[in-house]
């Protein structure tokens, strides 16, 4: 069989050396108003555990980062106890009305120990392949309902995500403490891996060919330390995602990242023994920066089962239009085998999301997908548009 030619690969490589020589090589530096998924701790500087409960990221939101959506993300704080109510002028001119209302304000605290948050996603797709008719779609891309207890608050915490039929997609018990001022954690249960950038979207490439995608889970301990400007995690998992374990090899996983207020940098390894014994190793690099009103990240992954490899790579861009309008221009690359020559898929996505207020999002986007001319699926047209409810 003849030897794939890495020319694809390539250019993602050039991508990402671009990627580095700009976060390590510029005197410039800006930083902008933040808005979702990763870019969001890019742009601040922000690790995982800031906003959220699970310490490397995806999930229910922390305190703060209700606080944080609601008066910086959002291009509209919708004050809706005010709705319809019309002050007299003097009332107006002493008590003008305020974006941060108390009265309007959702945090999903019940009380001192118990917070509740949820995540909702509608989803209309009309794809075109090539030669073939067109198809429409609606579909529930998540619907989750996040539970924290806090049965000794900041210390021993009970966490679980409700999804799809009432399925506990993620359960588990987090320990917290600090060692010589500095945070660790011992998670116990069943959660997301730590590996690479958490994107949103389960149909990346650098999301779908790892299979660390949320809709994926395993069972195990995972710990955690987070020393000034360093994360670094390591998990032991059953490697089977949640399913019943076939072998005494254990999953593991670990991943480390350098964060700074205006760029990251951090790297993911995995291996897995399968039911034959079989080994399956994943290492990957990714990191981003800021520039102004311009963010970029990018990952590259190499896949190896011990038959063949598989290389991915993502480059994404995003625009800060205005406050909680942001505009998305990703290129994707995705090499199923290097055995195989020219069989590589590319994806082009461009997407525009407004955070219209402080629960509401829009995705509205086009993709553009290229691959063998064998497969018309593979070279879709795709046009999407999302609406998000989140709190």
């Amino acid at each position: 069989m003849e030897r794939k030619t890495p020319g694809g690969f390539l250019r993602s490589q050039n991508l990402l050396a671009g990627l580095a020589i700009a976060i390590l090589g510029s005197p410039h530096w800006g930083i902008s108003s933040a808005r979702a998924e990763p870019y969001l701790a890019i742009q601040e500087g922000y690790k995982c555990s800031k906003c959220h409960v699970n310490m490397t990221g995806g999930g229910k939101r922390t305190d703060f980062a209700n606080v944080y959506v609601q008066t910086r993300l959002a291009h509209t704080f919708l004050d809706w106890q005010r709705l319809g109510s019309k002050p007299d002028k003097n009332e107006e001119k002493d008590n003008p009305v305020k974006t941060d209302s108390q009265s309007s304000f959702f945090s999903g605290r019940l009380n001192e120990y118990i917070a509740i948050g949820g995540d909702f996603r509608g989803l209309f797709e009309a794809a075109k392949p090539p030669g073939r008719a067109a198809t429409e779609t609606f579909s529930q891309r998540k619907q989750n309902i996040y539970l924290e207890i806090g049965l000794i608050p900041e210390r021993v915490t009970f966490y679980q995500t409700l999804a799809e039929g009432g399925d506990a997609r993620e359960i588990f018990g987090l320990l917290t403490g600090e060692l010589k001022g500095e945070p660790y954690y011992f998670k116990v249960g069943q959660f997301f891996l730590p590996f690479g950038l958490r994107l949103q979207d389960d149909t990346a490439f650098t999301r779908s060919a790892t299979g660390f995608t949320y809709g994926t889970t395993d069972v195990g301990l995972e710990v955690g330390f987070e020393p000034g400007p360093w994360t670094l995690h390591v998990a032991a998992s059953n490697g089977t995602g949640s399913s019943l374990e076939t072998n005494r090899a254990k999953r593991l996983t670990a991943s480390a990242a350098y964060v700074h207020k205006r760029f990251r940098l951090g790297g993911s390894f995995t291996t897995n023994k399968g039911a034959q014994n079989a080994a399956t190793v994943i290492g990957s690099i990714h990191g981003g920066a800021q520039f102004g009103r311009v963010g970029i990240l990018a990952e590259a992954a190499v896949i190896d089962d011990s038959v063949d490899e598989q290389r991915v790579s993502i480059v994404e861009l995003n625009l800060l239009l205005a406050r909680g309008h942001n505009l998305k221009f990703s290129y994707e690359y995705y090499d199923p085998s290097s055995a195989v020559f020219q069989n590589a898929r590319e994806r082009f996505s461009l997407v525009y999301e407004p955070f219209l207020n402080q629960f509401t999002q829009f995705r509205v986007g086009v993709r553009d997908n290229r691959g063998i001319p064998q497969n018309p699926g593979f070279n879709a047209n795709l046009l999407f548009v999302e609406l998000h409810l989140f709190f």
